[in-house]
């Protein structure tokens, strides 16, 4: 159920991951997100540029038995529903345009791309596995966080 801002007011809660081309680093966000969180959280992901989700990437969350092939790039402004309660902007270059969507609440949990720099293709699944194990933490620990806070305002 949604409000009259359409932020989600029932049960689960809308976490958005943004990053600047949605083709990496939100894509592992929103793909360990939905794996790890509550089915009832929507979990999105976009970027500033338009992107394409990175082969590589997709092969380093296979790994760890995560899927994101049906995940898609898209850019912020093509979001349908832009109000969200939990935006997790994992690009400093990103924390401006994400704040302009005013959400609920904000984190800036920087990562470099870690496909920007050139390289073999082992040299740059190293550099996605350590921004995925690093973000999988980040995430299980924010979960958490949030399940104490839904425990607490349900008493």
């Amino acid at each position: 159920m949604l409000d009259c801002a359409g932020r989600s007011t029932l049960g689960g809660m809308r976490i958005l991951f943004v990053c600047e081309y949605n083709a990496c680093r939100s894509q592992m966000g929103e793909g360990l997100a939905r794996a790890l969180w509550p089915a009832q959280y929507q979990i999105e992901s976009a970027g500033l540029h338009d992107g394409r989700l990175n082969a590589l990437t997709v092969e380093v969350m296979r790994e760890i038995g995560i899927d994101i092939t049906p995940q898609y790039s898209k850019r912020l402004d093509q979001l349908t529903n832009p109000h969200f309660d939990w935006m997790l902007v994992l690009a400093e270059p990103a924390l401006v345009a994400a704040q302009r969507l005013a959400p609920r609440n904000m984190q800036l949990w920087s990562y470099p791309d870690p496909v920007r720099e050139p390289g073999d293709a082992l040299t740059l699944k190293a550099h996605l596995r350590s921004v995925r194990d690093d973000l999988r933490t980040r995430i299980i620990q924010f979960g958490e966080t949030l399940a104490r806070q839904a425990l607490r305002e349900h008493q």
